[in-house]
Parts: C-alpha cells; sequence; structure tokens
C-alpha cells in the first residue's frame, strides 16, 4: 500500500511563466550589452545551454551550481562591457530571482490544489522531489507558496541542496531516508520517463509517468 508520494515539480505540479524567459533575457541584454545578439538569441541560447547542463547533471550524478550556469552564460556571450565575474553572475542569479516573483510559474491545471488534498487525506504525507537548473531550491519554495500548494508537503529534495540529480539512487535516496518508509510504499511522480520514472523504479519506488498536464485525482489513485 502506497503511504508517501514523492512529486517532481516541473510539468508535474507547476508550468513556466513564458514571460519570465523573456524578462531574464531582457534583464542580460541591458546590463551587459551583448554585441550582434538580439534578445530571442539570449532567450534560445539559455535555453540550449540549459538542456546541456541538465543532461550533464544527470550523467555526473552532479549538480552545477546556478551561478556558475550564468557565470557560463555570460562568458560565452561577446560583450561590450569587458571581463565577467563571478559577481556578475551572482547579480543576473538574484535579479532573476527577483523577476520570478514578478512572473511566478503557474500551477500545472487549476485541479492541482484539490488533487493535493484529496492525496493528502488518503496517504501519510507527501514531499517534493525535483531536479534543479537555474532556478534552485530557495527560489522554488517562494514559488510553492505562492502558489498556495507549500503547505501540502513535508519535505523538499531539490538536486542543488543535495548536490546530486535523478536519476541518480543518491537522489532517490534522500526521499527515501525523508519518507522514513518502505521503498515499496513510496510512489513518485514526474514528467520525465529517464530521470523520473525509470530512476524511481530502478531504486524501489513504485512510480507513476505524467504525460498530459490535465491529469486527476484518479490516475493518481489507480497506484495506490
Amino acid at each position: 500500500m502506497i503511504q508517501h508520494i514523492s512529486f517532481d515539480l516541473w510539468l508535474t505540479l507547476i508550468k513556466s511563466n513564458p514571460l519570465f524567459k523573456r524578462k531574464r533575457a531582457e534583464l542580460i541584454a541591458d546590463r551587459f550589452r551583448p554585441k550582434n545578439m538580439t534578445v530571442e538569441q539570449i532567450e534560445m541560447l539559455i535555453r540550449q545551454e540549459d538542456n546541456i547542463f541538465d543532461r550533464y547533471n544527470e550523467m555526473q550524478d552532479n549538480k552545477i551550481p546556478a551561478k556558475y550556469m550564468y557565470l557560463h552564460i555570460l562568458r560565452k556571450m561577446d560583450l561590450k562591457c569587458g571581463d565577467i565575474t563571478e559577481d556578475d553572475a551572482e547579480w543576473v542569479m538574484q535579479q532573476s530571482n527577483e523577476l520570478l516573483m514578478d512572473y511566478t510559474p503557474r500551477l500545472l491545471n487549476e485541479h492541482v490544489p484539490d488533487i493535493l488534498a484529496g492525496l493528502q487525506s488518503e496517504v501519510e504525507s507527501m514531499n517534493i522531489g525535483s531536479n534543479t537548473g537555474f532556478i534552485e531550491g530557495k527560489a522554488l519554495r517562494k514559488v510553492l507558496k505562492k502558489t498556495g500548494i507549500h503547505h501540502f508537503f513535508t519535505f523538499f529534495v531539490f538536486s542543488d541542496e543535495v548536490r546530486v540529480s535523478k536519476p541518480s539512487a543518491r537522489f532517490f535516496q534522500h526521499i527515501h531516508e525523508g519518507a522514513n518508509m518502505p521503498g515499496s510504499s513510496i510512489l513518485h511522480i514526474g514528467d520525465n520517463p529517464k530521470t523520473d520514472y525509470r530512476g524511481a523504479a530502478d531504486f524501489g519506488f513504485n512510480a507513476l509517468l505524467i504525460t498530459h498536464p490535465n491529469y486527476t485525482l484518479n490516475d493518481i489513485r489507480a497506484k495506490l
């Protein structure tokens, strides 16, 4: 019997606000004035490098801090302002986190709070277990509070905080320890076949793959 549910965050509970990524690119363009790059090209560069970082973290059981991800992005640009330092990357990260609160990610669908409330009455506890990229756990906790679903979860496992990414067994070990119950009693829910479904199943958890944004409580109940 399932007694604990672990949720991936992105595209399982929340989705990006598309305006955030555009405003972040505009922020970088205004501050650093990259030569011969439009805001659209900056946005595309960040997206491309984010995918590369994701693959690296997954393969190396690692999590590169967001500050160094931003440092890498800035140094890939031909900038008019001269040499880029870690302080510049720190500034971008902090400003981006502030933008995130202005252009907050949205719930994946309007039923997410009701789904979580229904599950809360049927299992002992729930947690968030999510890989992070440019947006790290500290900022995501604020997002969860702003979207009104933070209180449903007893603990949080973010890859930047435990310094390891799914599908590593070391990541799922943190969930296992937090739940403090047999793996067969834990269900991990996510949208990524490799990191969420296969990673959890290989560790010994039950796993559910979310394949469409309008999933329902009954879709999850079928696995309880």
